[in-house]
Order: C-alpha cells, then structure tokens, then sequence
C-alpha cells in the first residue's frame, strides 16, 4: 500500500501550475543555427556543420606562391591586412580578399605572434595589439615568455612588457568578449602526463597589457599546462586515441549574438611502431610526426564548446597537391559581398617536415603555401531538410526589429515558410503558414511576406514563437531588423 502522505505529494504535485516558460531576448541581433538554442520543437530538421571552399593558393603579383604561418587576418578602415610568418611577420594588404600586395614592412622580435585589432581600447596608440614569445635556447621563467606590444596602425609596434612567464609553443589569441566585458586569452595548455597532450586553455582579463592570471605549480618544466589555466577543449573518447589539438584559431563571430568559432587544428600523431614508412628529415631521427587538418567547433559562451561533426572543414589535399597532410588556420575573417574569407598555411609535408611515404618525396616539388577559403556569410551550421520536407519551431521569443529576414537557401526546387505563434502556441491572425509568401532560392538576407506586408511593428516586446515550414532547404540565420 502507498503511504497517504506520498498520495497526497503526488496530488498536490500535479495540482501546481506549470512554470512559465521565460522568453528569450534576441532583439534585433542576428541568431545563427550554430546549435540548438533555436529549435524547440522539429520534425525532418537536422543540424549540419557546412564545410568551406577552397579557392587555391594566394599568389603575389608576379604569381609566386606566399608562405608563412597565419598570424592573423584583419579588416581596418576598409583595407584587409594580412600577417604572414612564424618568427618575423610580413605585413601584406589586400582590397578584395583575394588578391594580396606585400607592403614592404615586417615585425620581427620573437615567434609564435599573434596581432589583435582592438576596437574596446579607448587610446589610439593601443587600437592594435602584439602578443609574441621571446625565449633564449634553454628557456628562463625568470625573463622568457610572452610579451604584449602595442600600435596605433598595426604597422609599428612599442613593447609594454611581458604578460606571461610560460613557454607556449602556439599563438596566443586575444579577444574582447563584449558578453562578458572583459578580455579572453585562447592558448595551447599540456597535459603533461597523457599522450594527448595539445589542449586549448582560456583566460580571463580586464588588461591584457598587464600580467595573465595563471595558477603557479611546482613543475619545473617550461610548458603552460592544464595545472595552470583551465581547459575549455581537448580530445575527447569519439576522437582518434592518438591525436590531440594543435592549434585553435578562436574566433568571435561579430556579425551575430554569441557565437563563437574555433578553427582547431586536429593532429593525428604517428609512431615508428604503426608507421615505420614515415621518412624523418633527419635519418633515424623520431620527431612528432602525422597530418594535421582542421575541424569546426561552436560555442555560445566561449566556454563549453562542441563539434557537430568530426568532418574536415575542408579537405586535405591529394598527394600531387600543394596542401597535402598539413593545414592550419590562422586566426579571423574578413567579409566581401555574400562571402566571407579565411586564409590557411601548409607545408606540404607531414608536422616536423617528415615525408608520409619515399613514393610520395618527388610526387610534387612545389609545395606549401598560403589557401584562401570561402564560406557563405552565416553559414558554418544550417538547419536542412531533404526533398521531403519538415519544420522547426523557435521557443520563445522577443525581438525589436520591425521585420523579419532570413539567410536561406532553397535552390529552385527548394521552398520555405513562416509563422508566427503566440504564447499559447496558436498561429497569429495575419502571420500563419497561409498567409506567408512562398520563399524559393538562394538569399543572404530576404525579408519574409504575409500577404505582401512585412511589418511586425505591434508585436516588438510580445512573446512569439517562429515556425519555419521547409523544403529541401538549409536557413542559416533569422533576424528582427528595422524596417
């Protein structure tokens, strides 16, 4: 027999009314379907990581391949710079995204460097921002690590002083997280002890110019590891069991509300046991050797971290090809029309320079170099459904904008519909499925008809949830925007 009073908690239980469901405030803001922060309820809906398109390699005017480790890309005033090299930097500059000009001006001082155009400083001699490794052949704790360097043009650089006492092996990326109000620090921590050992640390500051809070430890090795910065991305079980992440890329995505965007390097390490094939630089020599090819990651606080696929995001090149085994991404994005365009390096060769197979030394003797990638403005992640169709329906929402648009792509087979619901989850009068306006090809930004009216001007504040009814299409992004 069940106890009476366990009768009555069960009763009084169901009597309670259900919480309410809070809304969430999107504003005027895009919102991208990096996850599943927008997708309540669904049918024949599946969230995919888009890979981008590789357009080749950069060539200089004389059409002479670049080489250089990605420092960073940046986008000032209308000019694209690019930062090309791993112990000095050559500065390069571009109208198009495409086509680059070097300028005849370079930054030299250490390795590893990492530039940062930083439009919260209120001074203009510190807009940009210099973080580099300065170490001697056995490093010294006492003076070597990273230093900071300022600039008002990105061209001339003064040094502040060093931030951080560690060996880092990897760019430092530095960020303005405006979520959150302070600076993020992006960098490699090892965990000394596991075979996996390249892991992404991160790192709160209100001043990246002054010292980086890190927790001391009693290792006497030069490397920042996991016992001194907490760790936000690692290998995990669904990875290969000897890889790790080399380098992370972190990039804020301006364009859209909390999304941020790491283009990890992923790197699969060989053995002399399951690769004696490898050909070593150096005869008898065992470096750290294997491919390396970069992956997707997503998260909507810089934190907690996901990778929809484990999917190149973008393929590694044949073994004629320029591109083979290795790419890195450098850090940034920069925006053209309907595209966006990162830039990559290879050498060509497996990481440490070692040769996959002797067949393979004379296949191609031009190798390495820079690769530009394309990606469709907003779109890393889209919801997609098959010729069949399917919906997906918002949770709750409030906005400010006076009209909703779409980045979406239906092709000409393809359709799309809108509505809108209440609270209560009934169509509004004048927003329903019936009323919308058929939405068919291929729109970075298409504003959404009922019955030839786009305003949604008295329902700014309301609670509405949004319904997308779709047809062999992929939508990428929604946003309330003025009219």
């Amino acid at each position: 027999m069940v106890p009476w009073f366990l009768i009555g908690l069960a009763l009084w239980q169901v009597a309670q009314p259900a919480a309410a469901e809070l809304p969430l405030a999107v504003a005027s803001r895009k919102q991208l379907f990096i996850d599943n922060r927008f997708v309540a309820k669904s049918e024949g809906v599946t969230l995919r990581a888009n890979p981008g398109q590789k357009l080749g390699r950069m060539l200089d005017p004389s059409g002479k391949p670049f080489h250089g480790h990605v420092s960073r890309v940046i986008e000032d005033k209308g000019k694209i710079r690019l930062y090309l090299g791993h112990d000095g930097v050559a500065i390069h500059e571009s109208d198009d995204g495409l086509h680059f000009r070097a300028t005849g001006r370079s930054i030299g001082g250490g390795s590893f460097s990492t530039i940062f155009l930083d439009h919260h400083d209120p001074d203009p001699s510190r807009r940009y921002k210099l973080f580099l490794l300065k170490s001697k052949p056995v490093f010294d704790r006492k003076t070597d690590g990273v230093y900071a360097f300022t600039s008002p043009d990105g061209l001339e650089f003064r040094e502040v002083g060093r931030v951080l006492p560690w060996f880092t092996d990897n760019p430092t990326i530095v960020l303005w997280d405006g979520r959150i109000g302070k600076y993020v620090v992006y960098l490699r921590a090892l965990a000394y002890d596991s075979p996996n050992q390249r892991r992404i640390g991160r790192i709160e500051l209100d001043d990246p110019l002054k010292p980086w809070p890190c927790h001391e430890s009693r290792d006497p090795r030069p490397f920042l590891s996991t016992a001194n910065v907490p760790v936000v991305l690692a290998a995990d079980d669904e990875d290969d069991p000897d890889s790790d992440i080399y380098y992370n890329a972190a990039t804020l995505y301006e364009g859209a509300q909390d999304v941020y965007l790491m283009f990890t390097t992923r790197f699969r390490h060989f053995s002399p046991r399951r690769n004696p094939f490898v050909i070593p630089p150096k005869p008898g020599q065992w470096e750290d050797f294997g491919p390396l090819e970069i992956q997707l990651a997503v998260s909507r606080d810089g934190i907690s971290w996901h990778r929809r696929d484990r999917e190149p995001y973008f393929p590694m090149g044949f073994a004629d090809e320029w591109d083979r085994w290795y790419a890195v991404m450098g850090p940034g994005l920069v925006r053209r029309g309907n595209y966006l365009y990162q830039y990559y390096n290879s050498s060509g060769r497996l990481h440490d320079g070692a040769i996959l197979r002797a067949e393979y030394d004379k296949k191609n003797l031009d190798l390495g170099g820079v690769g530009i990638i394309r990606q469709r403005v907003d779109g890393f992640v889209s919801a997609d459904t098959g010729h069949q169709g399917g919906w997906l329906q918002t949770p709750l929402l409030t906005f400010q904008g006076a009209s909703l648009r779409l980045n979406i792509d239906t092709g000409a087979m393809g359709t799309a519909f809108v509505e809108l619901r209440d609270s209560q989850d009934r169509p509004i009068p004048g927003y329903t499925l019936a009323d919308c306006e058929e939405i068919g090809g291929n729109f970075i930004d298409q504003r959404v008809y009922w019955k030839g009216k786009t305003s949604l001007a008295h329902l700014v504040g309301k609670p509405v949830r949004v319904r997308f009814q779709l047809k062999r299409a992929k939508l990428y992004a929604f946003q309330f925007v003025g009219e």
